[in-house]
């Protein structure tokens, strides 16, 4: 069987509630490892560069105000 990868990342509402080592141990529950991990706050450089393929959409300003949060 071919190795998958996934990129995931954990929204800041998530972060403020103290729930990444419950969502850690779901994805690992599920027969996901995880293999790296990093702490990190977006600027909004970064944010904007991420979802640039929905920039022509509405809700991009308040979803990247959301995610540098």
């Amino acid at each position: 069987m071919a190795v998958q990868r996934t990129f995931s990342i954990i929204k800041p509402d998530a972060v403020a509630k103290n729930g990444i080592g419950e969502i850690t141990t779901r994805f690992e529950k599920a027969g996901l490892k995880v293999v790296a991990s990093k702490l990190k706050q977006l600027s909004k450089a970064e944010a904007e560069g991420f979802y640039a393929e929905h920039r022509a959409r509405g809700f991009i300003g308040d979803h990247v105000a959301f995610m540098i949060s």
